[in-house]
C-alpha cells in the first residue's frame, strides 16, 4: 500500500504532496487538479509498463489524454522536467520524466538516474474507472487480456462476471454478502440490489461472435430485460460494484473510481460511498474522485461503523493563483470531519440561506 505520493511541475500540481491510506477522497470544485492527481498516478503505472521503450505515450494506456508534452509541464516550472514519487513504508518510487517540446511532443522520456525499483509499480493490480463509463448495451466484447478487469469505461464488465465464475473466483468473507450464493455474479448482484432494491441480472456468453450479453430484472416484472430499456444508473455502478468485488480477491491491488455518484439517486449515492469503504476495509487501497457530498458521508459513516476512521483521508482540492493545493481533512472516530474548508460542500448552506433570505425579502 502506497501511504504519499508527491508531484513536481505535473501540470497544475507544480509542488502537492499527498497523505494516502486506505481510502482516499478527491474533492473539490471543478478545475481544481482533482483529475491530474489521479492522470499522474496512472501516467507512473504505465511507464512502469513501459521501461524497455523508455518512451513513455502522453496518449496512451489507461486513458490517458495528455496532448502534447507542453501541455504535462506547470506553467511556472524553472525546467523541462517533472517528477512523480509514490511511497511506501520501505522506499520511494521515484518517476523522473524530461521533457523535448521539439522532438518528442507526444512521449515523454524516463530519466534513467531515477529508474531503480520502478518497475515494483508494475506488481500492483490497478483497476480504474474513468468518469464516462458505458451507457447502456445489450452486450460487450471479450476482453482479449488474460488478466481480469472491467475495463477503463466498463467496456468488459459483462466478461468479468462470465470469466469469474467460470474461474470459480469468490470474493473474501469478510466482504461477503449473505443475501447472495457463493458465485461470484451472484455476489455482484447481491451487492447491487444495495443500491437498486431487488435487482436481478444474467449474463450470457456468445462464442461464436466473442460477446456477452447482458440483461436485468426483478421479482416484480417476472422477466429479465436488455440494459437499453433501463436508465444510466446500472450501467454506471455495476463496473464499480464488480470492481471492487474483483480487487478483494487479489493482493496488492489499487481501485481508483471517478465519479461513483454518476447517475445515483443520492441515497445510490451515499450506499455506494458505505460499498467503497467496505472494500478498502478487506486491503484493497482506494482513491475515490467525487462532487457528491453523499458519497463522503457514506464512507464515513460505514467507516465509523467499521472502527475504522483512521483508513480514511478527504483531501480537498483547490487552486491558489493557478497551482493546486490540498487541505487534508480526518476522520474523526465518529464520522466526524476534523476541519471544512471554504468551499467544501457548502452549496447547499448557501442555497438554503439564499431561500431564506426570498422569504424573508417578501415578507417585507
Amino acid at each position: 500500500m502506497w501511504n504519499r505520493v508527491k508531484f513536481k511541475n505535473f501540470k497544475s500540481l507544480k509542488n502537492l504532496e499527498l497523505e494516502l491510506t486506505n481510502i482516499n477522497v478527491l474533492a473539490g470544485g471543478n478545475a481544481a487538479g482533482k483529475s491530474s492527481i489521479i492522470q499522474g498516478i496512472l501516467l507512473a503505472k504505465s511507464t512502469s509498463e513501459s521501461l524497455k521503450k523508455n518512451e513513455i505515450e502522453l496518449n496512451g494506456p489507461y486513458n490517458l489524454a495528455l496532448g502534447r508534452s507542453e501541455h504535462v509541464l506547470c506553467s511556472t516550472a524553472d525546467s523541462e522536467n517533472f517528477s512523480i514519487i509514490l511511497s511506501n513504508m520501505e522506499r520511494d518510487l521515484i518517476y523522473s520524466y524530461n521533457l523535448d517540446l521539439l522532438n518528442r511532443p507526444y512521449t515523454v522520456e524516463l530519466d534513467n538516474l531515477s529508474s531503480g525499483n520502478i518497475e515494483l509499480f508494475k506488481e500492483t493490480k490497478l483497476h480504474y474507472l474513468n468518469a464516462e463509463r458505458l451507457g447502456p448495451r445489450k452486450g460487450q466484447k471479450f476482453d482479449p487480456k488474460e488478466s481480469l478487469m472491467t475495463g477503463y469505461n466498463g467496456e468488459y464488465v459483462n466478461h468479468v462476471l462470465n470469466r469469474a465464475d467460470d474461474l470459480h473466483i469468490q470474493v473474501p468473507e469478510s466482504i461477503k454478502n449473505r443475501n447472495g450464493l457463493e458465485r461470484f455474479s451472484t455476489q455482484v448482484e447481491a451487492w447491487m440490489q444495495l443500491l437498486i432494491p431487488d435487482f436481478r441480472l444474467k449474463v450470457t456468453p456468445i462464442k461464436e461472435v466473442d460477446m456477452v450479453t447482458i440483461s436485468y430484472g426483478n421479482s416484480g416484472l417476472g422477466h429479465f430485460i436488455p440494459p437499453t430499456s433501463t436508465g444510466f444508473g446500472i450501467s454506471y455502478c455495476l463496473p464499480i460494484i464488480t470492481s471492487g468485488l474483483l480487487a478483494s480477491t487479489q493482493e496488492n491491488s489499487v481501485l481508483i473510481v471517478e465519479n461513483p455518484e454518476a447517475h445515483l439517486h443520492p441515497e445510490s449515492q451515499s450506499r455506494i460511498g458505505q460499498f467503497l469503504a467496505l472494500v478498502s476495509l478487506t486491503g484493497v487501497q482506494l482513491i475515490v474522485e467525487t462532487h457528491s457530498e453523499h458519497v463522503v458521508n457514506g464512507i464515513r459513516i460505514q467507516l465509523a461503523k467499521s472502527d475504522a476512521t483512521k483508513s480514511g483521508i478527504v483531501h480537498y482540492i483547490s487552486q491558489i493563483e493557478g497551482e493546486t493545493v490540498s487541505s487534508k481533512i480526518e476522520i474523526s472516530e465518529n464520522g466526524e470531519l476534523s476541519n471544512w474548508p471554504q468551499g467544501f460542500f457548502d452549496q447547499e448552506k448557501k442555497d438554503l440561506f439564499e431561500l431564506l433570505r426570498l422569504k424573508r425579502s417578501r415578507r417585507n
